[in-house]
C-alpha cells in the first residue's frame, strides 16, 4: 500500500508540473494510473502476479518541422510479449496452487476433507450392517441423508471458521492491513462462497458412498473424483485453451506488427505529418489552416488508440475463453468468485481498465472546457500553439478514484456464484436420487 501511495503522489506531482501550461496536459495526459492494491489480497492473490498494476498514458509523436509537432496522449495497457503469453496461459496461472491463501486451503485441502468425511457415510454403515438397523427404525430416507449432509457441513464450518479467525488475527497483527465494514462484508461473502463450494463435495461424497459397495471402493472413487475436479481438469482446460488459441493465432498477423504499422505508416499518421510539414508559424494564426491540422492529430490519436484497444481486447478474449473452459470445474468457479470478492484477478483488472477509460474521457473533457474558458485561446484543441496559455490549478483536474466497493465486486462474481449454486443443488439432488433407488442390504 505504501508503494501505491508513493506512485499516486508521483503522478500528482507530474500533473502539477504539467498544469503550468494547459497544452502540456493535452499532450502528456494524466500519466500512469495505478491499480489500488486490495486489502484482501491474502485471500486470493496468485492471479495478480500475471496482471499489470497500472495503465499508462504515453505521447504518440513529437517531431520538429517548421513548427513543433506534438501528438495527443494515448492510453497504453502496458502489453508486452510476456504479458501476452501470461494471458494465453491464464487458466493455468489463475489456478496455480503455489500460493498458500484461502483459495488453496479451501479449494484444495478442505474439499478433500469434505470427501473424506462422507466417503463411508453410507457405504461404511452398509458394510458393517448398521444401516439396516437404522432403517428398521422407520427413519425416512431423506432425513437420514440430510442429517449426514448437515453433520458434515457443520464440522467443516467449524473448522473453516476457526481457521479464518486465526488467519485474520495473524494478518491484522503482523501487517498494516486495515479492514473496514466493506472488507467485513466481502469476508462474509467469501465464507458463504466457501460453504457453498464445500457443499458440492459433501454431496459428491454422499453420492459416491451410496453408489459404492464397500468403504474401500468408495475411498478410491472419491480420491479419483477429487483429483479430476480440483487438479486435472483445471490444468487440462488451461492447456487445451492455450493450444487452441495458439493454432488460431498461427495464421493471424502479429498484433505487435499491426501496431507498429498503424503508428508508423497509417494514412492518418502520414496526413498529420504532411500537414505539419506544410504549416508555418504565420499560418498558425489562421484558424482555417490550423483546423485541418487539429483534426488530423485527433484522427491519428483515435487510430492508435483503436490499435491499443484491439491488442487488449484480443488478449482479454483469450483469457476469458480459457476461464470459460475451467468453469466446467467447481474449483474454477470457486477461485474466480473468490478473486472477484477479494478484489484481485482478471475480473478486477477489467473493471480497473474500464474505470481508467471513463476517467480518461473525463480528464480530456476537463482540458477542453478549461481551454474554451480562456477568451484569448483560439480553441483549436489539441494544437499547443492554438490553445490557452493560462496556468491551470491541479485542483481543477479530476482525480482518479477506483471503485472497489463490495457491490461492484459482487456484480463481477455473479456468474460464478450462480454456477456454484446450480452445482450445489444438482449434486445434492443426484445424491438424493441415488439414495432413494439404492438398497440398504
Amino acid at each position: 500500500m505504501r508503494r501505491y501511495l508513493e506512485k499516486v503522489q508521483a503522478q500528482q506531482e507530474t500533473l502539477r508540473t504539467d498544469a503550468a501550461r494547459l497544452w502540456q496536459l493535452a499532450v502528456r495526459g494524466p500519466g500512469d494510473l495505478h491499480k489500488k492494491p486490495s486489502q484482501l489480497m491474502f485471500c486470493a492473490a496468485e492471479a495478480d502476479h500475471a496482471l499489470p498494476d497500472r495503465v499508462g498514458a504515453y505521447n504518440m509523436v513529437e517531431a520538429t518541422y517548421q513548427i513543433k509537432l506534438y501528438g495527443m496522449w494515448v492510453l497504453s495497457f502496458l502489453v508486452s510479449h510476456a504479458f501476452q503469453d501470461s494471458l494465453r496461459r491464464t487458466a493455468q496461472q489463475l489456478l496455480s496452487v503455489q500460493a498458500i491463501d484461502w483459495v488453496f486451503i479451501i479449494g484444495i485441502v478442505l474439499s478433500l476433507v469434505a470427501l473424506l468425511f462422507t466417503f463411508e457415510a453410507i457405504a461404511g454403515e452398509k458394510e458393517r450392517g448398521t444401516l439396516k438397523l437404522v432403517m428398521a427404525q422407520s427413519l425416512p430416507r431423506h432425513t437420514l441423508l440430510l442429517g449426514k449432509f448437515l453433520a458434515a457441513m457443520l464440522v467443516l464450518t467449524l473448522v473453516m471458521v476457526l481457521g479464518v479467525v486465526v488467519n485474520l488475527l495473524l494478518v491484522l497483527s503482523l501487517s498494516a492491513v486495515n479492514l473496514g465494514i466493506g472488507e467485513a462484508v466481502k469476508l462474509v461473502g467469501m465464507v458463504g462462497l466457501a460453504l457453498l463450494y464445500l457443499s458440492i463435495f459433501v454431496s459428491l461424497g454422499l453420492w459416491v458412498s451410496v453408489r459404492s459397495s464397500s468403504a474401500r471402493a468408495s475411498l478410491m472413487s472419491v480420491l479419483l473424483l477429487w483429483t479430476c475436479t480440483t487438479l486435472i481438469w483445471p490444468q487440462t482446460g488451461g492447456v487445451l485453451a492455450a493450444r487452441l488459441l495458439r493454432n488460431k493465432n498461427q495464421s493471424a498477423t502479429p498484433v505487435a506488427y499491426e501496431k507498429d504499422k498503424t503508428v508508423m505508416g497509417s494514412p492518418t499518421s502520414l496526413k498529420m505529418h504532411l500537414l505539419a510539414a506544410k504549416l508555418t508559424r504565420r499560418a498558425l494564426k489562421n484558424p482555417e489552416k490550423v483546423q485541418p491540422f487539429a483534426a488530423a492529430i485527433r484522427a491519428d490519436r483515435r487510430a492508435v488508440q483503436q490499435v491499443e484497444d484491439g491488442i487488449l481486447a484480443d488478449q482479454l478474449n483469450q483469457a476469458e475463453f480459457a476461464r470459460n473452459l475451467v468453469r466446467l470445474s467447481p474449483m474454477g468457479c470457486f477461485q474466480y468468485s473468490m478473486e472477484a470478492l477479494a478484489g484481485t484477478g482478471l475480473a478486477r483488472h477489467k473493471s480497473f481498465i474500464e474505470q481508467v477509460r471513463i476517467y480518461a474521457q473525463h480528464f480530456e473533457q476537463t482540458i477542453i472546457a478549461l481551454n474554451r474558458a480562456d477568451p484569448k485561446s483560439r480553441h483549436l484543441f489539441p494544437v499547443p500553439q492554438a490553445m490557452s496559455k493560462r496556468k491551470v490549478s491541479v485542483e481543477s483536474l479530476p482525480v482518479f478514484r477506483e471503485d472497489v466497493s463490495a457491490i461492484t465486486l459482487i456484480g463481477q462474481a455473479r456468474i460464478d456464484v450462480i454456477v456454484l449454486c446450480f452445482l450445489a443443488i444438482i449434486t445434492y439432488l443426484v445424491a438424493y436420487r441415488a439414495w432413494l433407488r439404492s438398497s440398504v442390504l
